[in-house]
Parts: structure tokens; C-alpha cells; sequence
């Protein structure tokens, strides 16, 4: 069976009574749940924080369009139309995921499993045709260092398949490799929820702790019950049974009836005693920061403005969506472009004007500086704002009392000499 016909069998669906289901749907749900039973056997997207984190890196990663550009001495950076190549990026990788879904996925497996392998199908002229998502948690990557496959320290990649143990070899050429920042040797990530585990695991405790709370009507603290003489094993737990009965179920379970010369003391530890909240926020926070995520995008307005939320967004772009970006422009373009491309110039990058999306009033005074200070052509700005060519739009314009540095002084001059 040929690779690609393999990877499309990946996805297996049955025909059901109802309609069609995934195979392995149930069991695909029942790993990303919480087991509030075994908190620790439970599924790192169940804790919070970590699952709003990779929600919101991987769909910025999804939203995000590519684009063909080309640097030249005379122009600097151009845009260049290439069909296939935005219908790959920007339409359909495959022909079963769309762009956003296939970019939030890849990004999605990065930062779960540290590294996110992607399959070049070529055609029959060695240009990509389709791009397939490989199982992230079934790759290896092998170094020849003996030349066994033909290559001297050639890297490979191999993919496992669980389901029946048959091995697949990939050259470097045919797989894009992403990884997080996270790396020891240059050639694998490392999972944040893998260094991160104990923080990880407290998040995860903290919410079935609660959920335990709630489960149990906020019945949380211990309720020492006093008595005149002794009872037996069973006869305590018939007692103790009998008044968690009442406490959860009978009425609203503010009412607990006790035999006469018996008394009931609560034990209570409230929450805020025992700054259950500030170390869940502590906590919170510091698992956002390793992934370069701000205060607000978790729902942290303590100390949030206007313009706190400003710089918190420009900072996001800086030190966490540039390098990310950088890390997957520079590995599609080594693998997706030819050599004679690379050598002209020409490279795959992301527009990141999308992350910039300015209200009317806003983008109508910017652009209108942009037209007036030579900064941008008439079709320039109309194309930002997705509106068509005009005839002698190419031409910048500017104020008229601006001059060149090097005519700085000759306005002074009697006679224009």
C-alpha cells in the first residue's frame, strides 16, 4: 500500500444507523476528559489554563494567510501570485482539511507533543501536491551515522503505525519538521507539559478538587460527630452512610436529623484560608508565561487597562508570535521552494497584518499620513483596504513643502541660484 493511501486510512469511519461516526471517537473523548477518580491518569487538556493556552496559540496559527514574496535590489519585498502555491497554504493542504484547520492542527501537535511532522505528497513534477499531518506521538527520528541508508549522518524520519506495528521511512526532504522553542539538540522540541508536569498536575487537582465540592453540594469540610459509648466497625459506617444520605440527597441537605445524645461539630477549611484562589492565579499565571501567553487572554484583569492590554498585545507579537512565525517560514521555504527559487529569492512568509486590525476612524488617520508622507501609493492603501486598482494610483504623493536632503537650503537662495 502506498504511503499516501495509508495516511488517508488514518481516518476510518463506520456507517451507523444514525449516520457517520469516527471509529475511535469515544475513545478520542474519553482521553481528553478529567477523571476527578484519578486526577493524575486524566488528560493534560482537562487542566484550564493549559487548554486555553494551546487553544489561542493554535488558532492564531490558523487564521494567519501566507504569502510568495521575492526580494529584489530595486523593489525590496514583492508579493508574487503564485496559484499553487496559495491553494496549498491558504485553501486546502489536503483534500480533507481546510487551511485553518490543518495550520491550528500542525500547531496544536506542536505544542502538545513537542513536534509537528507534516508529509510532502509530491506530483508527478516533484511539486507539492498535498500536505498530510503524520501522527505526532508514532515518529522517531533516526540519524544515519554509519551511511547504512546511503546518506553519511543523514536524518530520517520513521513513523511507527500502532495498529499494526509496520514502519515507515521518510527522507528529510519529504517531511516539514516543526518544533517548539524548546530544544536540546536542535532536532526534536520538548512538550511544556512535559517540563511543566507538576504545575500541570496541580491545575488539574485544583479543578477536581472543586468539582468534588459541587458534586457533593459544597458538602467539602469534615463533620465530627460526637456520641455516649461505643460502636462497631459497621455500625459506624451505617451511621456516617446514613448522614452523608441525608447531606446529599434529602431536600436541600441543610436539615441532617441525629438520634438523641448525639452532636455534630463542622471541621471547616474555607478556600479563602487557605488561599486556594491566589495560588490557583499564581499558578495560572506562571503556566501562561511559559508559553508566552498574557494576563488578559486567560481572563486576568487585576491590574488591566486600556493601554495595559495595548502593550500586552504588542508584546504577545513580539516575543511569542515573531519567533513562531519565524521558526515555520524558514522551514516551508527550505522545503517547499526549489533551490533555483531560494537562489532568486524568493521566500514563503505569513502576512501578519491580520493580527493588526484597526477600527474605521484609526486606520482612516494612519493611512491618510501613510498617502501624504510618501510612505504608500494610492494602490497601495487600496489594496490594504481590499478595494481595486485605479488608473494612476502608482504615484506617491506627498506635501509639497517637503524637500530632499539634498536640496535642504536651496529655497534660501536669491534667483533659485
Amino acid at each position: 500500500m502506498k504511503i499516501v493511501d495509508k495516511i488517508k486510512n488514518i481516518i476510518k469511519i463506520d456507517r451507523k444507523k444514525d449516520g457517520y461516526f469516527l471509529k475511535e471517537i469515544g475513545e478520542f473523548l474519553g482521553l481528553t476528559g478529567i477523571d476527578v477518580e484519578n486526577i493524575e491518569q486524566s488528560s493534560d487538556l482537562s487542566e484550564t489554563i493549559y487548554f486555553i493556552c494551546l487553544k489561542h496559540l493554535s488558532e492564531t496559527m490558523a487564521k494567519m494567510p501566507w504569502e510568495k514574496r521575492v526580494l529584489t535590489e530595486k523593489k525590496g519585498k514583492e508579493r508574487v501570485l503564485d496559484s499553487k502555491i496559495d491553494n496549498l497554504l491558504n485553501i486546502r493542504p489536503n483534500p480533507y482539511m481546510t487551511a485553518t484547520t490543518f495550520w491550528g492542527t500542525v500547531e496544536l501537535n506542536k505544542l502538545h507533543y513537542g513536534n509537528s511532522y507534516i508529509y510532502i505528497e509530491a506530483d508527478k513534477n516533484g511539486f507539492p501536491r498535498y500536505l498530510w499531518l503524520l501522527p505526532s506521538d508514532q515518529m522517531e527520528i533516526w540519524i544515519d551515522n554509519r551511511g547504512i541508508l546511503g546518506s553519511l549522518n543523514a536524518v530520517w524520519y520513521v513513523w511507527t503505525d500502532q495498529r499494526n506495528g509496520k514502519k515507515y521511512t521518510f527522507e528529510m526532504d519529504e517531511i516539514i519538521h516543526l518544533k517548539t522553542h524548546i530544544s536540546f539538540d536542535g532536532l526534536s522540541g520538548a512538550p511544556i507539559k512535559d517540563i511543566l508536569k507538576t504545575q500541570i498536575s496541580s491545575g488539574k487537582n485544583s479543578i477536581g478538587f472543586l468539582n468534588k465540592l459541587y458534586k457533593n453540594n459544597m458538602f467539602g469540610s469534615k463533620v465530627l460527630v460526637q456520641y455516649t459509648g461505643e460502636l462497631n466497625k459497621a455500625a459506624e459506617e451505617k451511621l456516617a452512610k446514613k448522614i452523608e444520605s441525608f447531606a446529599k440527597a434529602q431536600g436541600s441537605g441543610k436539615f441532617i436529623p441525629m438520634p438523641f445524645g448525639m452532636q455534630a461539630q463542622l471541621l471547616d477549611m474555607k478556600l479563602a484560608d487557605a488561599q486556594f484562589f491566589e495560588n490557583n492565579r499564581t499558578s495560572a499565571l506562571q503556566l501562561a508565561a511559559a508559553f508566552g501567553i498574557k494576563p488578559n487572554v486567560i481572563n486576568d484583569y487585576t491590574k488591566s487597562s486600556y493601554s495595559n492590554s495595548e502593550t500586552q498585545q504588542v508584546d504577545f507579537y513580539v516575543n511569542t508570535l515573531q519567533p513562531l512565525f519565524k521558526a515555520y517560514e524558514q522551514e516551508l521555504t527550505y522545503k517547499l521552494l526549489t533551490p533555483r527559487e531560494l537562489g532568486e529569492g524568493y521566500r514563503l512568509e505569513i502576512n501578519e497584518k491580520m493580527l493588526f486590525k484597526m477600527d474605521n476612524k484609526t486606520q482612516a488617520e494612519v493611512y491618510s499620513k501613510y498617502l501624504t508622507n510618501f510612505a504608500m501609493t494610492p494602490n497601495e492603501v487600496r489594496e490594504d483596504l481590499n478595494l481595486p486598482y485605479i488608473e494612476g494610483g502608482d504615484t506617491l504623493l506627498g506635501n509639497g513643502s517637503t524637500i530632499n536632503l539634498e536640496n535642504i537650503g536651496t529655497q534660501y537662495k536669491k534667483g533659485g541660484e
